[in-house]
């Protein structure tokens, strides 16, 4: 046995000592829950994205000149933004989409994906009315990008480079992974099928509003489908959370085309997938929904129920994890800590 196959092995009975009786015992449709399964969940051979970051870097470096762009750097199905291959035109294509630092990304990230495929939901104008029974969005598509800019944070920590592996590694998890990991909200591979997180795609994004991002999700998904003549129309659900969804709303991010701007991102395709994360109250939550501002938006805006077991995972919490060697560092894939921890990343404050 080599010694990096050997220092495996450990650290994936280690992570199998962490977890609870029924959790290392659990059946999955394949079989036993075995150290296999964990090992496979640990493997990071996922490809090198240094060209293709610097190519994006360089080509499509934010200006006044250079259009809102999104490039796709893997698609993890042959068929991707579509579901399947049909010979019919679709009448719209609808797209989950994760935009993030993913600095690092983690089990919360992925949960937003499997919450948009898996449950089902109510708009929340129908949620403030408590009326109309709860729905599937019927997902065709997935998509995780890494942005190059945020609109209040500066890079640092991993690499651009760095974190679009650790990117597809979080897809990995998602769409490929067939173990029944606890963290995941379908409960078998035929009910895993049916929510098209198999059909998902990574890139990176090179605008920080969302409004310039959905033009440029939009224009990405014309491309893919090939029929320049009559291109479907697209659903883009953009998942987010509380804190930037209030930002997303913010009229200092827009200057004198406020609310035209948000109207225009709505009439466009735009959808908002938030989720309450640990530390907001109710009663936050309802008084800004109750604005007259809000009023003409909330058809177009969904809450999502993220488990429990996500709620508290943060990149920054990771981050100091990871520094701290503590236990919050299971609450990322074990191919991203091993990829992190191989690369010395985030060992520094």
């Amino acid at each position: 046995m080599s010694t990096s196959e050997s220092k495996a092995k450990m650290y994936a009975r280690s992570l199998l000592a962490h977890r609870s009786t029924a959790e290392a015992g659990m059946v999955v449709e394949q079989g036993q829950y075995t150290l296999t399964d964990d090992l496979n969940m640990m493997r990071c051979d996922t490809p090198e994205y240094d060209d293709f970051v610097r190519n994006f870097v360089a080509t499509h470096a934010p200006t006044a000149n250079i259009q809102p762009t999104v490039k796709i750097a893997r698609k993890f199905s042959e068929t991707w933004p579509l579901a399947k291959k049909t010979t019919t035109a679709p009448e719209a294509i609808r797209v989950a989409v994760m935009d993030s630092s993913f600095n690092p990304p983690h089990y919360c990230h992925g949960a937003f994906m499997e919450c948009l495929g898996v449950m089902e939901h109510r708009s929340e104008d129908k949620r403030q009315a408590n009326t109309g029974a709860p729905y599937s969005l019927e997902i065709d598509a997935y998509l995780l990008l890494l942005a190059t800019q945020n609109a209040d944070k500066p890079l640092q920590g991993a690499t651009l480079s760095q974190r679009m592996r650790m990117v597809d590694m979080l897809a990995t998890t998602v769409a490929v992974d067939s173990s029944s990991d606890t963290w995941h909200l379908w409960k078998n591979r035929k009910e895993f099928l049916a929510t098209n997180l198999h059909n998902m795609a990574i890139g990176m994004v090179n605008t920080p509003r969302f409004i310039d991002k959905l033009q440029a999700v939009r224009d990405v998904i014309c491309q893919e489908y090939g029929n320049s003549e009559s291109p479907p129309k697209v659903l883009c659900f953009f998942a987010m959370g509380w804190d930037t969804l209030i930002r997303f709303f913010d009229a200092k991010y827009y200057g004198p085309e406020f609310p035209a701007e948000i109207d225009q991102f709505f009439a466009d395709g735009g959808r908002i997938a938030y989720a309450r994360r640990m530390g907001f109250l109710d009663g936050d939550v309802e008084e800004f929904f109750a604005s007259p501002l809000m009023a003409p938006y909330l058809r177009y805006i969904y809450e999502l129920n993220l488990p429990k077991r996500v709620k508290h995972i943060s990149s920054t919490g990771v981050r100091q994890a990871i520094l701290e060697s503590s236990h919050n560092v299971r609450d990322i894939p074990p191919r991203i800590l091993q990829y992190a921890n191989s690369n010395q990343l985030y060992r520094e404050e």
